[in-house]
């Protein structure tokens, strides 16, 4: 960290991952108000398929927050962003599970080997364990990645399709027992990715496959994130 960052976080404090704005009343991501906005947008989840649950919608708040978990090396962003919606106990997503077959089985989207050096972590990986402590599954990294199909921003729905088809395969079975497979991704978009993976799970035998993110993002919103920043790439 520079010289002069350190001596502005020591003497005005650091700076809210939402707003930009130096406190000492982070928590110890976000400022009062934007942890209020967090909590509220968190009630609020998002249900763009029968079988897919997103914790957030995508505004510039949830954008930021996803942003630095996947590029600022904020791993720890994965749990306070479960924490703060409705997964956890009692809330409404919650109970979405708790009325799906048990026991859960939750696969994080693996990272291509290059993207995971880059970053040192998976994010779903994050996002899994956080989630799996709030419904109580467990984390299998039986999926593994093909190939790397580069970034999905730039892409049509149809290409999206396309360049994730056959990407993904079992590397392990699937454990006996297992009533319900959940997929963990970051940002579901047009579902592309969630759907080669579920397609991988199916090739095995039956199973009840649903999927989770953190994001839902529309492919409109997609293509302006792009254009407002050009270094964004969802995975």
């Amino acid at each position: 960290m520079p010289l002069i960052r350190r001596v502005s976080n020591f003497i005005f404090g650091s700076s809210c991952l939402g707003c930009g704005l130096f406190t000492e009343k982070l928590d110890p991501w976000l400022c009062p108000n934007c942890r209020e906005e967090l909590v509220s947008l968190g009630k609020e989840p998002y249900y763009p398929q029968e079988d897919v649950v997103c914790l957030y919608s995508m505004n510039p708040l949830t954008r930021r927050l996803v942003h630095a978990l996947k590029y600022h090396h904020m791993p720890g962003l994965a749990s306070y962003l479960v924490k703060q919606s409705a997964a956890c106990r009692g809330k409404e997503v919650f109970l979405w599970f708790d009325l799906l077959k048990k026991p859960f089985l939750l696969i994080p989207i693996p990272l291509h080997s290059s993207r995971f050096r880059e970053r040192g972590y998976n994010q779903t990986d994050k996002i899994a364990y956080a989630l799996a402590n709030q419904i109580e599954g467990s984390v299998f990294h039986g999926v593994s990645r093909r190939s790397f199909s580069g970034s999905q921003t730039k892409l049509s729905v149809e290409d999206r399709k396309c360049n994730v088809a056959g990407v993904f395969q079992l590397k392990k079975k699937i454990p006996k027992g297992s009533s319900t497979c959940i997929i963990i991704d970051d940002v579901y978009t047009t579902g592309a990715t969630t759907k080669a993976c579920s397609y991988a799970l199916l090739q095995e035998k039956r199973v009840d496959v649903k999927v989770c993110t953190l994001l839902f993002e529309k492919q409109v919103s997609a293509t302006l994130d792009l254009v407002a920043d050009h270094v964004v790439e969802w995975d």
